[in-house]
């Protein structure tokens, strides 16, 4: 039995994108490009959609993932967390499996060779993700307080660009862990000793409809 199992979140509700995880970009919804994409790096013994979608449930089965159970409306709102999907999938579906890999619908530029990259690096670690580099300095940003803008390190703010350190974010393509250190309720980001740098070009998420007019640019440029 391979070590590892892919889940991928894909809630109906979407504000800024009706229908967001089902959108079409290629001729392919964001679901169905994420499971092929699953299926590819070969690495999975099973794969499996939570999502409180009955239509979602019926194209994830179509596209080869399973969905056994749907997902309850409190964990498929706008105020729902990530950490809760996961705890309420790994409580009902008990997996033996050793890691647990998040994969999703709205990071479309995620290929086969990443999510390899991902599973090596998981071989040493608890836990692995995706970042990329904040554009600006952190120190350089500014707070609304009290109808004016206001410094939110005023002492780091004066100094130069070049002696400030560089800091990154989660870009929210690939998140992976081992199912035991998960289970101890330990911090999420804490653990997060080994990690993948993206450029802006791989990292893209689509979250906006402005996000997939870029995404169509970005993929001319790959081309």
């Amino acid at each position: 039995m391979k070590e590892n199992i892919c889940l991928i979140p894909a809630r109906g509700g979407s504000k800024r994108i009706k229908n967001k995880n089902i959108k079409k970009f290629l001729g392919k919804t964001f679901l169905e490009r994420v499971i092929f994409t699953a299926k590819k790096s070969k690495i999975f013994n099973k794969i499996y959609v939570s999502t409180d979608s009955s239509h979602i449930r019926k194209l994830a089965i179509k596209y080869g993932a399973e969905v056994p159970f749907l997902r309850s409306k409190k964990l498929s709102d706008d105020k729902s967390i990530l950490k809760s999907v996961i705890d309420d999938f790994l409580i009902k579906i008990n997996p033996k499996n050793k890691n647990l890999f998040l994969l999703y619908p709205t990071s479309i530029f995620v290929d086969q060779n990443l999510i390899r990259k991902c599973r090596n690096l998981l071989k040493s670690t608890e836990y692995v993700t995706t970042v990329k580099k904040f554009p600006h300095p952190i120190e350089r940003a500014l707070k609304y307080k009290n109808k004016k803008l206001v410094p939110i390190n005023i002492k780091k703010k004066m100094m130069r660009t070049q002696d400030l350190p560089e800091h990154y974010y989660n870009s929210g393509q690939i998140d992976c862990f081992k199912i035991k250190a998960w289970k101890k309720k330990k911090f999420f980001y804490k653990l997060y000793s080994k990690f993948i740098i993206l450029n802006e070009l791989d990292s893209i998420d689509i979250d906006y409809p402005e996000d997939l007019k870029l995404a169509y640019k970005i993929f001319n440029l790959k081309k």
